[in-house]
């Protein structure tokens, strides 16, 4: 799976779980303070995204994520151990 196939499907995971469309979403923006996701959310998406795409991250090395793009490059690098 090419990078930009991978950003996008995680793009449309983290759009089923605010308020904007995946299109919309930006690198930058705050899954709390700007999308409203909380710890449940949060925990949500790791677990949609180890179903999609067959991850394993853990709940350690997503504590510290607190952005869109830091999402996306935590599920880059899984993603790139994994194939």
């Amino acid at each position: 799976m090419i990078r930009a196939e991978l950003e996008g499907k995680v793009l449309s995971l983290i759009s089923q779980l605010s308020t904007l469309k995946a299109h919309e979403l930006r690198r930058e923006q705050r899954l709390r303070e700007d999308l409203g996701m909380d710890s449940v959310s949060s925990m949500e998406l790791l677990s949609m995204v180890a179903e999609e795409l067959d991850l394993d991250i853990s709940v350690e090395d997503a504590a510290g994520i607190t952005t869109v793009g830091g999402t996306l490059e935590l599920v880059a690098q899984h993603y790139e151990r994994s194939a």
